[in-house]
């Protein structure tokens, strides 16, 4: 009957043997048929061993072992506090790796970070802005989304173009390659920040003559900030750039060659163009 104790198998006792080896064959065997019958009821098959085990929220999974890529650190491309929006980049990536067949294990750093998990063999895929020091360093796989970097100055400045900026304090991504006209010019004085909300903040305090960051960083940190964008320029564009998926040198061309049919199907289905307006 349902819900009633299951006896153990019963254990004949041989004919002939003395009370107490009898009472010892019968433990013995009660012992035995107990063990065997926990076995039977315990007992549960590998693969739903296997599938028992809960991967990470940020985890694709696949057969083979998940690749580590590694995002900026930003938002929107990363963000951290708010459900089912885990940020630009990071849905780009999940949704190439669902049409690619592949684990993946997501993280994310500031931006200087991006190059050296490549060069110390922590990441085998990072999403970074195109540029020589990443060309050099790895395989280009794919392009993510274009973008524009654009400089954000005051109302009260006279900076509207490039050649304005000279002698001025631009606030400047840590490891971030602009433009040659941008980074190769010295008359130009850097000053690192953080992320583009702390730029903007420095800005309004005079802190800073002017920003430059991509169209998406700016756009999310005046909509986010308190600040009164009333009293900054429409920002001027320097360059037009692509994010790019790189892959270690060391990953293989089959994974590669996944990657980028995965990409490419994303873009033709306009998936990547979808995730992008969601950000905005």
């Amino acid at each position: 009957m349902p819900g009633q104790p299951i006896a153990p198998p019963s254990v004949t006792q041989p004919a002939g043997l003395p009370v107490r080896h009898r009472s010892g064959a019968r433990r013995l065997g009660l012992l035995l048929g107990q063990f065997f019958f926990s076995l039977m009821c315990t007992a549960e098959p590998a693969q739903a061993q296997i599938a028992a085990i809960a991967p990470g929220p940020n985890t694709v999974v696949s057969a083979a072992p998940p690749l580590r890529i590694l995002l900026n650190d930003v938002a929107p491309y990363t963000l951290h506090a708010e459900p089912g929006r885990p940020g630009i980049h990071h849905e780009i990536m999940l949704a190439a790796a669902r049409q690619a067949d592949l684990a993946v294990a997501l993280s994310s750093a500031v931006y200087v970070r991006l190059a050296l998990g490549l060069k110390d063999g922590s990441s085998d895929l990072v999403v970074g802005v195109e540029g020589p020091e990443l060309e050099a360093l790895a395989q280009r796989v794919a392009p993510v989304h274009v973008f524009k970097f654009v400089v954000l100055s005051k109302k009260t400045s006279d900076i509207r173009n490039i050649a304005q900026l000279k002698g001025k304090l631009l606030g400047v991504a840590r490891g971030a390659f602009y433009d040659d006209a941008i980074n190769k010019d010295d008359s130009i004085r850097k000053f690192g920040v953080a992320d583009p909300f702390q730029g903007v903040r420095m800005l309004a305090l005079d802190r800073l003559d002017a920003v430059i960051s991509s169209d998406f960083l700016l756009s999310y940190a005046l909509k986010q900030s308190s600040i009164d964008a009333s009293q900054f320029n429409s920002p001027f564009t320097v360059a037009e750039k692509s994010y790019v998926l790189y892959a270690s040198k060391d990953l293989s061309t089959d994974t590669v060659k996944r990657l980028q049919a995965a990409m490419e199907a994303l873009r033709k289905s306009g998936q990547i163009e979808r995730i992008l307006r969601s950000y905005q």
